[in-house]
């Protein structure tokens, strides 16, 4: 019987081009063909084709008119609209993450052990940015929402090309880990407005560092 919780070879090729679209070792525009990635990873062309088509539905490879695959583009406007959704979101987690004790010791439990490692990561910024993405995954699925965590899902991706843009620097991983310092204790103390508040300037915060990190690129 074939074991479904392995990823397949398709899988593992989209992971890998995934990992170096978010570092931007494949910048945005590259045009990602198939037969040299055929080469590349010793396959045929149908693996990489079902690569290609998972990446496209994590919303980092897209199809264009007589080019093909290209990695995705975002403009300033679609990275914000995704940085909104993603804040409604963690807001409503947040909300039903601090409605009663017995949901803000779940939540505390699930996030103090990952915002441990991310003050433990502070000088390995690729470790570092799997974990923010954790925490804040982590935060939606704590929720105990059926709702959230798949809605969050179709997100994450740009998502984690733009996390990882707005935390480029030493002085840019500090702040975050104070912000989700902040965050954690407000969900300790029950106190979702507060919580929100923290969590909105940090979207913000977050935001703009992403969009000035897309300006300078194309400088």
């Amino acid at each position: 019987m074939e074991d479904l919780s392995r990823p397949s070879f398709a899988q593992k090729i989209a992971r890998v081009l995934a990992d170096e679209i978010v570092e931007r070792r494949l910048p945005p525009g590259r045009k990602l063909r198939e037969q040299a990635l055929a080469e590349r990873f010793g396959t045929s062309r149908a693996p990489i084709r079902e690569a290609l088509y998972l990446l496209g539905q994590e919303g980092l490879v897209e199809r264009t008119p007589r080019r093909g695959a290209v990695v995705k583009r975002y403009s300033p406007r679609e990275v914000e609209e995704v940085y909104r959704i993603r804040l409604t979101l963690e807001e409503m987690a947040l909300r039903r993450a601090c409605d009663g004790l017995g949901m803000v010791r779940r939540a505390v439990a699930a996030l103090e052990p990952i915002l441990e490692d991310m003050e433990a990561s502070r000088k390995d910024a690729r470790r570092y940015h799997e974990l923010n993405v954790l925490f804040h995954r982590t935060l939606v699925e704590v929720s105990g929402s059926p709702v959230l965590p798949p809605v969050y899902t179709q997100i994450e991706g740009p998502l984690r090309m733009f996390l990882r843009l707005s935390v480029m620097s030493r002085e840019d991983v500090e702040k975050s880990i104070g912000d989700h310092r902040r965050i954690l204790e407000a969900i300790a103390g029950g106190d979702a407005e507060r919580a929100a508040r923290i969590l909105g300037a940090h979207e913000l915060d977050g935001m703009n560092r992403a969009l000035e990190a897309m300006r300078e690129e194309d400088r």
